[in-house]
């Protein structure tokens, strides 16, 4: 899980233009006795920020790398300083806080699906009058022409060699060109064909949905070979705005690719029509519109899809309970505070001898079951 990775956290913890920004936010809205919620903590910075403005923190973080800022706190003697290994879902109730500090702005925003529990988080804890660090955020895109990064990205995967061995992958560049590719374009070659178009504004007081469906007209200023398009996002906190744009100082946010199966030439004057449609935890699917062209691409058809699975993904599925189900729910029914891991992993055996040859592999299943549901 990439939110139980230290270095995942120091990464974050290193991305400076980030700390500034949450900084001057900070100082400016956090004030002595205030109650602040750190929300999704990791190793606990934004928190500790608050802190050390004189408030009462309460560090929520289901993972278990909140350790890390709870050993922190003890050796400093920060005593109002509370931890909770929880997801915010599953928090007890506590009193309203007046600040909520978070983190849940993903690559293009809406990338890592984090953004409805800062909703719920404000929902249920934030006080009347209360304040977020973020509290906007805003969406962009341009067309792009970038051959370099095209021909790395897609083209070059059609064939894969090995001495004199050459395997052919027809059917790759296909899924590659309905695939969202992540990377950090401050760094990478790359022409803008039009001005930045924003788009999807985030009011974080009032949205309720993450669900996005925007349809976009945008001229070119600079001809060329359109080879797609280039999205990021820009988050306000308090009077400052934080851009991810890759023509920004770097941050540790990547920008997105959004690909043409066939790219455009271009020229200054013409107009190209971009629609972004995405419903919330979805596919994301992209359409290019030039004169009398239009390219429809989508993360449905990113890889290969088994039938089997997509039926089951319906909301008209009936589903039945397979083995692996019976024995889920028999381990379930026995946590009860009176049997060992081992006890309940012994039980599953001899109820379901064939579903884990291997002992090994059943306690580690068992111990999956523990983490989640205990």
């Amino acid at each position: 899980m990439i939110y139980a990775s230290l270095t995942h956290h120091l990464r974050m913890n290193s991305d400076a233009q980030r700390n500034q920004h949450y900084g001057d936010a900070i100082s400016a809205q956090v004030r002595p006795g205030d109650r602040v919620m750190d929300l999704g903590a990791g190793l606990g910075m934004l928190g500790f920020m608050a802190a050390r403005r004189g408030a009462a923190v309460h560090f929520v973080e289901p993972e278990d790398i909140l350790e890390v800022p709870r050993q922190m706190a003890a050796a400093e003697g920060l005593a109002d300083c509370h931890f909770h290994q929880a997801r915010v879902e599953d928090l007890p109730d506590l009193d309203p806080v007046d600040v909520i500090i978070s983190v849940f702005t993903g690559n293009f925003l809406l990338t890592e699906d984090l953004l409805p529990s800062l909703f719920h988080a404000r929902d249920r804890f934030l006080a009347p009058g209360g304040r977020l660090i973020p509290d906007r955020a805003r969406m962009a895109v341009q067309p792009v022409s970038c051959p370099g990064f095209y021909q790395s990205a897609i083209e070059e995967f059609r064939t894969a060699s090995a001495g004199a061995v050459t395997v052919a992958y027809p059917r790759l560049r296909d899924y590659l060109v309905n695939t969202l590719h992540y990377d950090y374009f401050n760094d990478i070659e790359h022409s803008p064909l039009a001005d930045p178009a924003h788009f999807r504004p985030m009011d974080f007081y009032t949205e309720t949905s993450t669900a996005c469906r925007e349809e976009l007209t945008i001229t070119v200023t600079e001809g060329g070979l359109c080879h797609g398009w280039l999205g990021w996002f820009d988050m306000g906190l308090g009077e400052q705005w934080l851009s991810t744009a890759p023509s920004a100082p770097r941050t540790h946010w990547r920008q997105v690719f959004l690909p043409l199966a066939d790219p455009l030439e271009v020229a200054a004057g013409e107009t190209l029509a971009f629609g972004l449609h995405r419903p919330e935890r979805g596919d994301w699917t992209w359409t290019t519109r030039h004169g009398q062209r239009s390219q429809r691409m989508s993360t449905f058809l990113s890889g290969p899809r088994d039938p089997q699975r997509l039926r089951r993904e319906s909301d008209a599925y009936r589903p039945q309970c397979n083995a692996k189900g019976e024995a889920a729910a028999l381990v379930l029914a026995l946590f009860d505070g009176q049997l060992t891991v081992a006890e309940i992993a012994a039980r599953v055996a001899e109820r379901f001898p064939a579903l884990f040859p291997r002992q090994e592999a059943l306690l580690g299943w068992v111990k999956g079951l523990v983490k989640r549901y205990s």
